[in-house]
């Protein structure tokens, strides 16, 4: 063998390219017994990945199926919604007329009742929500309740009167908003937080709102948006499984 094809064979069977051969032989595949995976086929899922990252619109799709997927928030048509407490709830602050406009676009019976300068261990001593329950035999209670006890020396006092007027409610579903405070207040928001389970607990004290000449109260616009945000975490709550019937049966006096 001349010495330029010995050459041309080592270079081959090493398996490197060279200029004897342009189609050098493929290498085997490694069987099981070496440790080599076998080579999968593509799955529905890596083929809808793979095709949603050629075509934008089938990512588009691909995204719509998922969001419409997720389950729907529950009817409101209706429903009865009873929101009460103090100045805030009353009147032209825009908080009310908000909620009110998205729960009767959705079918629901929206009241409201207020009492200007109302505190938590006023409206504990009060029959007004045992009363309003008993008359509206609501579905849905919101308690807006906290405002004029932002500055309270001894917030845990309260404990026993947000108990008792959370008792009230009885097995409904329930919300306590709390006060949209405007200064460091004294505790009264954590001991709210604290204490109102089984109603939920909406904590407004760190939305930035729009107010109204005192500084306190919201405007129509600082209103609306405070609506706004409890709104979204209203309809992304789970609502309570027992119907306002059974709930009257547990109420405290």
């Amino acid at each position: 063998m001349r010495p330029l094809e010995l050459g041309c064979a080592i270079l081959v069977s090493a398996t490197l390219a060279c200029g004897c051969s342009r189609n050098p032989p493929a290498p085997a595949p490694l069987s099981a017994s070496h440790g080599a995976a076998p080579t999968a086929e593509p799955t529905g899922a890596s083929l809808r990945l793979a095709t949603a990252l050629e075509d934008p619109n089938a990512a588009r799709d691909a995204g719509a199926a998922v969001e419409s997927a997720a389950p729907a928030a529950p009817p409101l048509t209706g429903k009865v919604v009873l929101h009460v407490g103090d100045s805030m709830v009353g009147g032209n602050w825009g908080l009310t007329k908000a909620l009110d406009q998205r729960f009767t676009a959705e079918g629901a019976k929206f009241i409201r009742d207020y009492k200007v300068s109302e505190s938590i261990v006023s409206y504990d001593h009060s029959p007004k929500l045992k009363s309003l329950i008993e008359k509206h035999r609501p579905d849905i209670v919101i308690l807006t309740l906290g405002t004029n006890d932002v500055f309270v020396p001894y917030p845990a006092s309260m404990v026993g009167n947000v108990q008792n007027i959370v008792k009230r409610v009885g097995s409904r579903e329930c919300y306590w908003m709390g006060p949209p405070t405007w200064k460091p207040d004294t505790g009264i928001v954590q001991v709210l937080k604290d204490n109102v389970a089984p109603c939920k607990f909406f904590d407004s004290s760190s939305l930035k709102l729009q107010r109204g000449g005192d500084g306190i109260h919201p405007t129509d616009r600082g209103g609306a948006d405070w609506a706004t945000s409890f709104w979204t975490y209203f309809r992304a709550a789970p609502s309570a499984p027992s119907p306002a019937s059974l709930a009257d049966a547990g109420a405290a006096p």
